[in-house]
């Protein structure tokens, strides 16, 4: 089982059923910041979900508009979920950032440390201004907002300020090397 598949199966429990209420849910609680969703994948995973047993679909019928598809959880989908949450998803994960594989790339492509210096600076000003997004789109006032929605925004702050102190401390070193940093040792950086 997916994150998506896990949070549109906990939506589905909470009796939440529809594919429209679904989505209206995931977005109004900030869950769409953490998790890739769309509402084309919504319907998908709610197709693949049912075929798999973890749910089932009724139609409901409002007035002469056409049937509304809703969605219950089987026992199935209910323990399977649980499954996930207590024994599948692996929590001692690695952090492996995409920011990292593109390095690797750029310094094997062109070593050069000046041109890698250029490739961090824009990684910061990127950096900048997702922190500035991010401080422009929350108000002052975060009583308003569900415990971990806020929780999951601090972590967010707090990582991209700690990326922004690495990404300092890296462009500083890179301005004082010169040449081949493919091959270059750290005890050669620090001459």
């Amino acid at each position: 089982m997916t994150l998506n598949e896990a949070l549109i199966l906990s939506y589905v429990k909470r009796g939440i059923g529809y594919g429209y209420n679904i989505l209206a849910h995931v977005r109004e609680s900030g869950s769409d910041e953490w998790v890739a969703f769309s509402r084309a994948g919504l319907y998908k995973t709610l197709d693949k979900l049912e075929r798999e047993g973890f749910i089932s679909k009724r139609l409901e019928q409002d007035g002469g508009r056409p049937p509304k598809k809703v969605y219950s959880i089987t026992h199935s989908g209910s323990s399977a979920l649980v499954d996930f949450l207590y024994h599948d998803f692996d929590l001692n994960f690695e952090i492996k950032y995409e920011l990292d594989a593109y390095l690797v790339t750029a310094v094997a492509a062109s070593p050069d440390a000046e041109a890698l210096a250029q490739t961090i600076h824009r990684r910061k000003e990127a950096v900048e201004k997702q922190l500035n997004t991010l401080n422009d789109e929350w108000p002052e006032d975060k009583n308003t907002y569900p415990f971990i929605v806020y929780a999951l925004y601090r972590r967010r702050i707090e990582s991209l300020e700690m990326e922004r102190k690495w990404l300092d401390w890296f462009e500083g070193i890179l301005k004082t090397v010169s040449g081949d940093v493919l091959h270059m040792s750290w005890g050669e950086s620090q001459k």
